[in-house]
């Protein structure tokens, strides 16, 4: 049997991976008078990398990019302390 760390079992668990564009904060009262064509405004300026979120944390940032015609995105910026870069 070959000698394996206790928890190496979570390296294959999934977990859900975000692409962050933007955020803001709107009213119920502007939710409910959203309509077709309105824009919501993110609040982030169009040549600021995206931010790859897992876990509710920021792990890398990055720029939009096509595959074929499916979005993806390319990392530019890995975040955080060095126990999460190590980890890849």
């Amino acid at each position: 049997m070959s000698e394996r760390h206790p928890v190496s079992f979570l390296s294959d668990l999934p977990v859900d991976v975000v692409v962050e564009l933007g955020r803001t904060k709107l009213t119920v009262r502007q939710l409910a008078e959203l309509d077709r064509d309105d824009v919501v405004d993110l609040g982030r300026d169009s040549d600021t990398p995206l931010d790859l979120v897992v876990g509710g944390r920021v792990i890398a940032r990055g720029e939009v990019v096509m595959i074929g015609d499916k979005l993806a995105l390319r990392i530019t910026e890995m975040v955080g302390d060095e126990s999460v870069r190590s980890a890849s």
